[in-house]
């Protein structure tokens, strides 16, 4: 690799970094004196998930519970990457929400230096690797057209198959995907597979089945198919035997176990029931890839014409990839994990076949970027829109943020507190309490435990059957603040004492 080059790796990757910091700084600067930001720019509702979970571990546990559900059972050893940045955060004595921004570009950047190293791996021409850098880094969809008709397609929110929207969204999704490019990148020589690929293939295999699961399982997918592919074409496999079954036994056992505690935890397995991710429509999916996706079937025939493994391997993970989505299964959609490398890949194959001629390639290239950039730029607008507005979903009001503050260091351990929809995302990831409702996959019963929680609130029940409700529920805290005057009114609450009252956010708790 020329210096050159090494220089324009270097200025993309510090361009993606930038925008993938610059509107969460903004954010956070336009606080005022009434609000205070969120921290999540891009699906808050998951976004404070991922901070409670980090919670647990900055109070020391290790054993995962739903911090969203009344009677989560036993801790179980699920999400230790988010239990293992809240012991970070404790041990450095850091903020939740700074620990969790910093490691989101700790994984995206390793995931711009996996992409860098998969394209080197791949062709052996300058141009065509720093194109399909960029594309593949900055690149998406044409949702960005589809929004002017009505439509809302997956590259507006499918953060896993696209990078620049992984490293965007949260801490988990750059750095799996990192691990994920990482164990699928092409060998050199196969032949060389020797101890310590080994050793490094079964630490990121690990590795990943720890913070990415559906990962590993997308990547031993491949390299499973790989191997068929490599015996039909009488190829040499002693390295990518060694490759598979490194990343086989390294993730393998943990993500067995995984499936196995959702299975058989009688909480968890009901939380499984209703975490559903469906495969998007087919044309939903290829307008998402599209106009990277149409170069990439050209790429795809050329790539099966040539000689070239690496191509091979190309024209392998995007047919596979859009076959393993629909496979009957109740999270189809994140098996769409890294999608787009392949498409960006084989996109850039097409166009270094197209004309010999590297002016003509290189304006090709960036008329492609041109069309693939613009859904996250609409992205990154409508979060700085969002900032505009003070949008109640990415920002709490400092009166709330004290209440639960209060809440964390006074109230009763592990508490139970019924609290609107809105502030019941938010107590979890600032407290130790849980709430009877927060989140629509990981409160159990979700929808019953909503309609509950807003009738209560809704001026819908009487005083009696308002206590008879919170009693049966075995709530320790009412909260009655912003959000829940929007719904309603607060019911008589015979029994019960004023326990925090400030800046019109009060909490209730029984009388001794």
């Amino acid at each position: 690799m020329r210096v050159r080059e090494r220089w324009l790796i270097i200025g993309l990757i510090l361009i993606f970094l930038v925008l993938l910091t610059f509107p969460y700084i903004y954010a956070w600067f336009s606080a005022d004196d009434v609000h205070v930001f969120g921290g999540f720019l891009f699906n808050p509702i998951d976004g404070n998930s991922y901070l409670a979970k980090m919670r647990q571990g900055y109070e020391g546990a290790w054993l995962f519970t739903l911090p969203y559900t009344a009677e989560p059972g036993l801790g179980t050893p699920l999400n230790l990457y988010y239990l293992f940045l809240g012991h970070f955060a404790r041990a450095l004595g850091l903020s939740l929400l700074f620990t969790f921004h910093v490691w989101r570009l700790v994984g995206a950047f390793f995931l711009a230096l996996a992409l860098t190293r998969f394209f080197v791996a791949v062709f052996d021409k300058s141009r065509t690797r720093l194109l399909a850098l960029a594309l593949s880094l900055f690149g998406s969809g044409m949702g960005w057209l589809a929004t002017f008709f009505g439509l809302f397609t997956i590259d507006f929110w499918v953060a896993e198959t696209f990078p620049f929207l992984a490293g965007y969204a949260n801490a988990h999704f750059p750095l799996g995907l990192a691990l994920q490019i990482w164990l699928l990148t092409p060998l050199e020589c196969a032949k060389d597979f020797g101890r310590r690929q080994i050793v490094f293939t079964f630490g990121a295999a690990a590795l990943l089945s720890l913070i990415y699961p559906f990962g590993w399982l997308v990547s031993i997918s491949l390299l499973s198919l790989w191997l068929i592919w490599l015996v039909w074409r009488r190829a040499e496999l002693a390295g990518e035997g060694r490759r598979w079954l490194s990343t086989a036994l390294g993730g393998g056992p943990y993500v067995v176990y995984q499936w196995w505690v959702l299975h058989n935890h009688p909480v968890l397995a009901q939380w499984k029931a209703q975490n559903l991710t469906s495969a998007p429509t087919f044309p939903d999916l290829a307008f998402s890839l599209f106009p990277a996706l149409l170069l990439a079937f050209w790429g795809f025939y050329l790539a099966l014409r040539g000689r070239e493994h690496t191509v091979h391997f190309l024209a392998l993970w995007l047919l596979f990839g859009m076959v393993l989505v629909y496979l009957p299964f109740n999270l189809q959609r994140r098996l769409l994990s890294g999608l787009y490398v392949p498409v960006a890949g084989l996109a850039l194959l097409a166009l270094q076949n197209l004309t010999q001629n590297w002016r003509r390639r290189a304006a090709l290239g960036i008329a492609l970027l041109v069309l693939a950039l613009p859904t996250n730029l609409f992205i990154l607008m409508g979060g700085l829109q969002a900032v505009h507005l003070q949008d109640p979903v990415i920002y709490l009001e400092r009166s709330e943020l004290e209440a639960f503050h209060w809440l964390d260091e006074h109230g009763l351990p592990d508490a139970l507190v019924l609290a609107s929809p809105q502030s019941g995302l938010f107590i979890p990831a600032y407290s130790q309490a849980r709430v009877l409702y927060g989140h629509p996959f990981e409160t159990v019963n979700a929808t019953e435990w909503r309609e509950a929680v807003t009738a209560f609130y809704a001026d819908s029940l009487s005083s009696t059957e308002a206590l008879d409700f919170i009693q049966r529920a075995r709530v320790d805290y009412v909260l009655y603040g912003p959000r829940e005057q929007i719904i309603g009114s607060l019911p008589e609450l015979t029994g019960w004492q004023l326990v925090y009252d400030l800046n019109k956010v009060q909490l209730w708790a029984p009388t001794p």
